[in-house]
């Protein structure tokens, strides 16, 4: 019924690293707007632009494409070094399901 002290710092483990993954995409979002508006400044376009009404601004777009692409190749990168045995036993201990 209760738990074991394993069992309780496995949870505090894994609550630790999953945390850390989602502040550090929290991170790379971050990191992808203020790309996007370094680019904007550059190349003297309006933050704001917009092309239609239901778009975001240029500087959003460009941070959003920025981290789905990142993303991307972090899915496609985890998925390629799951075949090696310690990094698929990291991805079963944290449960990631690919």
């Amino acid at each position: 019924m209760y738990l074991s002290f394993k069992d309780f710092m496995l949870i505090v483990l894994k609550s630790i690293i999953v945390t850390s993954i989602i502040f550090g995409l929290g991170a790379l979002g971050a990191l992808d707007y203020h790309l996007g508006i370094s680019y904007c400044n550059l190349m003297n376009i309006p933050k704001d632009l917009a092309f239609t009404m239901v778009s975001p601004g240029m500087a959003i777009e460009i941070g959003i494409l920025l981290f789905v692409f990142e993303f991307a190749i972090l899915f496609i990168l985890v998925r390629r070094l799951k075949r090696f045995k310690a990094i698929d036993r990291f991805c079963d201990f944290i449960s990631l399901e690919f």
